[in-house]
């Protein structure tokens, strides 16, 4: 799915201030000109770049450093922790717009694992009709070494951006928050809220979990710089579970593209561990992944 700064404004401002108050003077021309946009427009710029990111990002890997950790809930202190180290794949569908991303785990603890190097570089060898099963089995194999009690398959950088996606975007309600600056740039912080029917994610049982979230959007031409994906009652029988993930987007020169940097993320759940005999305490997951030497494989590729 992947600005231009008009120039100009007041020009006693401009003249006077020289470079300091051009910049200004181009700050405000843009919060202004983004203050005529109608949410539809902002939502229908942010699903054609949802659309445009995803040829964009057609044969391209980037490196992961993972690290997870179960804490106690009161004081936050660490119970457990284990570093990851994968490759991301992201991989269009063939005859859609749409795309998937998948994880491939090379080392857990600086541990590797055995024929893992260089799997999804053959799976992108692979004949189309073969490349379904095998991303999918390397996705469900790879969401094993996750920590913690349950898995799960959402902990994925661009898993917010398929909510404004055209083939998606109907079945959310949007609302305009606020506007935010953001590495410079004025976004419009947008909130998003999944209706039941067709939820993109599900529970292991099969029950639709309807998500919500925040997308900062640039309201020019419907980037997304970050994201916010909320999922409760993930696990079953447990009310008050929650899962919250967090993703910075920042430019990739090699790409010329917006790419995910960081993506930070807990879940909240039922989970106890024993502390001392005949004592428990509640503890959540939290992790932080990095993403970084974005490449780019000759071959293109689709999945059908």
């Amino acid at each position: 799915m992947a600005a231009t700064r008009p120039v100009g404004g007041p020009a006693v401002l401009c003249i006077l201030g020289v470079v300091a108050a051009g910049s200004l003077c181009a700050d405000r021309i843009e919060a202004q000109s983004a203050q005529r946009f109608s949410l539809d427009d902002v939502l229908e710029r942010a699903g054609q770049y949802a659309i445009d990111y995803g040829q964009a990002l057609t044969s391209v890997l980037a490196d992961e450093h993972y690290t997870q950790r179960l804490v106690w809930r009161r004081g936050g202190d660490e119970l457990q922790t284990r570093r990851l180290r994968s490759e991301i794949a992201f991989i269009r569908l063939a005859d859609s717009t749409e795309w998937l991303t998948f994880r491939n785990v090379l080392a857990v603890d600086d541990a590797p694992i055995a024929q893992a190097a260089g799997r999804l570089g053959r799976l992108f060898q692979a004949s189309p009709r073969s490349l379904p099963e095998q991303a999918r089995l390397i996705a469900g194999e790879s969401a094993r070494y996750n920590l913690g009690p349950f898995t799960r398959e959402i902990n994925l950088p661009t898993t917010a951006l398929h909510f404004v996606h055209p083939a998606h975007r109907g079945n959310c309600r949007f609302d305009k928050e606020r506007e935010e600056l953001v590495s410079g740039e004025q976004t419009w912080v947008v909130g998003f809220k999944e209706r039941d029917r067709g939820s993109l994610i599900r529970r292991g049982d099969g029950k639709n979990l309807p998500a919500e979230g925040r997308l900062w959007i640039v309201p020019t031409d419907g980037r997304i710089v970050k994201s916010e994906l909320v999922v409760k009652d993930f696990v079953k029988d447990a009310g008050g579970s929650r899962a919250e993930i967090y993703v910075t987007w920042r430019r990739d020169e090699a790409l010329d593209l917006f790419v995910p940097v960081e993506l930070r993320e807990r879940y909240e759940g039922p989970w106890t561990a024993m502390r001392a005999p005949k004592q428990s305490e509640r503890y959540d997951i939290d992790g932080v992944a990095s993403y970084s030497n974005y490449r780019r494989f000759t071959a293109d590729f689709t999945i059908k």
